[in-house]
C-alpha cells in the first residue's frame, strides 16, 4: 500500500491492524435484511444430508482459525435447507460432499481461501501518517524554522534550523516583524514499505504507503504558533498466497499548535478529521476433486471516516553543540468504516456490518543531536528512540454474512485480536545546512517489538528557504 493504511495505518500504516484471537466466537442472529437470490435457479442440498448429520463436519480446531470455523458453522446450518441462491448452494454442496468423502485437506483449503481474512487489515494508518508529518513540522518550528519549506520523505523530513541550536529559546529564537514574516508553510512526501507475517486469524501481506502533505502556520506571538495542514495518502497491500489486495485513498485535514510556556518547556496539540475510501479484492481459487472448482474474485469499495487528537510536551536541553529533547505524547484515534457488500465471488460474496476501531496510545521518547561545524556548512547527526503503549485497541468481531444465504438468517464473526500493547521505534539520521539556506538530510527509522510486523523507513530529502 502507498492505515493501513495502517494504513497498520499506520505512518507506521501497520500499527492500526487487527490480529487473531484464540477464543471461539458465537454465531449471532443476523441483523441485516435478507438478500434475494441473484437467480431463480435453486440447487438442491446434497443427497441424504440433514443438519444433524453434518454438525461439526466442516469445523476443525487445528486446521482452521476462529473466523474459518465460524464460517463453517453457518454453512453447516444453512446448506441443508437447499433453498439458498444457486451459486452459494453449489459451494455449500461441494464442501459437504468433499468432507463426507473424506477429502478434508481440500475442504479445509477451500474454507481458508474463501474466508474474509483480508478485511481486518482496514486500519488507521492514514491518520497516523498525518500525525507524524505534523510532528515533524512542529519539531522544525520549535527549532526556529522560518519561511516556506519543501522537504523530502518521512516524518523527520523538515531539517532543524541549525543556526538556533546554540541557544534553544522556543518561539523567541529570533525576533520577527509582523505580517508576512510570521507566515510560513511546508510541503513534503512520505514513503514506507514493509510486511506483516501470516499468523492465526491474520493473512500476511506486503504493504507500500505514500503521502503528500502541505500546510501553513502563523506565529501569533514569539511563543505561540497555530497552523493547518492537509494530507493525501495512498496505501496498497498485497496478500500472501495470491489472496488479493486492499488499497485505500485517504484525505485528512488537521489543525495544530505549538506553545512555549518557558524558555525550554513546550506543549503541542493536533486535531484531525478525514475520509478514507477502500478498494478490496479477495481472490478465491480452489478445487474439490470431482465435486467443485472455483476461480473467482469478490470485490468491494467501502468508505469511512477517521478522527484524531493528540497532545504532547517536551523540554529542550542545550549543552554546547549537543541538544537533548525528551518528550511525551498521548494520541486518540478513531476509524469508522461503513457497512458494505461485495460484488461477485461466485457464491462466496459477503456482507459486512459497520466497523469501529479506536486507539489510545502514549509515547515516551527522546532525541539527541550534535551540531558539527565545517568550513562549508553545519552537519547534525541525530539518534532517537520511542516507547509506545497501546491502551484501547482490542480484539474486534466484524459481523459478516453470506449474501447467498437466504434461509438461515445467520451471520458469523470475522475475529481479530488486540495488537501488541508495547512496541518501540528507533531511528538515526544526519542533516546538513549549507550556504544560501540549502539543507539536506537522510534518515532511517525502524519498528521494533511488534509481533509479525517488519517495517523499515528510509528517507532522503532537501530543503531550500525562500
Amino acid at each position: 500500500m502507498l492505515a493501513a493504511l495502517y494504513v497498520r495505518k499506520i505512518a507506521y500504516a501497520l500499527l492500526g491492524l487487527g490480529w487473531a484471537t484464540f477464543t471461539h466466537a458465537q454465531v449471532p442472529p443476523n441483523t441485516a435484511p435478507p438478500v434475494s437470490p441473484t437467480t431463480s435457479e435453486i440447487v438442491t442440498p446434497p443427497t441424504s444430508t440433514s443438519e444433524s448429520t453434518i454438525d461439526g463436519l466442516l469445523q476443525s480446531s487445528s486446521a482452521l482459525d476462529t473466523t474459518q470455523n465460524n464460517m463453517a458453522q453457518v454453512i453447516e446450518i444453512a446448506c441443508p435447507n437447499g433453498t439458498n441462491a444457486a451459486d452459494f448452494q453449489a459451494r455449500c454442496n461441494g464442501l459437504i460432499d468433499a468432507a463426507q468423502e473424506g477429502d478434508l485437506s481440500q475442504t479445509y483449503n477451500a474454507l481458508q481461501v474463501s474466508s474474509p481474512e483480508q478485511m481486518p487489515s482496514q486500519g488507521i494508518s492514514a491518520t497516523r501518517t498525518s500525525f507524524n508529518v505534523i510532528a515533524g513540522r512542529l519539531a522544525a518550528l520549535r527549532a526556529g524554522a522560518r519561511g516556506f519549506q519543501v522537504a523530502g520523505l518521512g516524518k523527520n523530513a523538515l531539517p532543524v534550523n541549525l543556526a538556533s541550536l546554540s541557544n534553544i529559546s522556543g518561539g523567541a529564537a529570533g525576533d520577527e516583524s509582523s505580517g508576512w514574516d510570521r507566515l510560513s508553510g511546508f510541503a513534503n512526501g512520505n514513503y514506507n514499505t514493509g510486511s506483516v507475517n501470516s499468523e492465526f486469524n491474520q493473512l500476511g501481506y506486503n504493504f507500500d504507503t505514500g503521502s503528500v502533505n502541505f500546510g501553513l502556520d502563523y506565529r501569533l506571538t514569539n511563543d505561540l504558533v497555530l497552523g493547518t495542514a492537509f494530507t493525501y495518502m495512498r496505501a496498497e497491500s498485497s496478500f500472501d498466497g495470491n489472496g488479493g489486495s486492499l488499497d485505500s485513498n485517504a484525505y485528512t485535514g488537521a489543525i495544530y499548535g505549538n506553545y512555549y510556556a518557558t524558555e525550554n518547556l513546550y506543549f503541542d496539540g493536533i486535531a484531525s478529521v478525514g475520509g478514507i475510501n477502500y478498494d478490496s479484492t479477495r481472490n478465491i481459487q480452489y478445487s474439490l476433486s470431482g465435486v467443485d472448482s472455483v476461480n473467482t474474485q469478490a470485490t468491494a469499495a467501502p468508505g469511512g471516516n477517521q478522527y484524531a487528537i493528540g497532545l504532547g510536551t517536551g523540554y529542550n536541553f542545550a549543552v554546547q553543540e549537543w541538544t537533548l529533547n525528551p518528550y511525551a505524547k498521548v494520541n486518540y484515534l478513531k476509524l469508522d468504516v461503513d457497512g458494505f457488500s461485495e460484488s461477485g465471488g461466485n457464491g462466496w460474496g459477503m456482507q459486512f456490518q459497520d466497523q469501529t476501531v479506536e486507539s489510545v496510545t502514549t509515547t515516551l521518547g527522546t532525541q539527541a543531536s550534535y551540531a558539527l561545524s565545517t568550513s562549508w556548512g553545519v552537519l547534525m547527526p541525530t539518534i532517537r528512540g520511542e516507547w509506545h503503549h497501546q491502551y484501547k485497541d482490542n480484539s474486534r468481531n466484524i459481523t459478516t454474512r453470506f449474501l447467498g444465504d437466504t434461509t438461515s438468517g445467520l451471520s458469523f464473526n470475522a475475529v481479530t485480536t488486540a495488537p501488541d500493547r508495547n512496541y518501540y521505534t528507533v531511528g538515526t539520521g544526519i542533516s546538513g545546512t549549507f550556504a544560501e539556506g540549502v539543507s539536506a538530510f537522510f534518515n532511517y527509522d525502524a519498528l521494533l517489538g511488534y509481533r509479525s510486523v517488519d517495517s523499515h523507513l528510509f528517507t532522503l530529502g532537501a530543503r531550500m528557504e525562500f
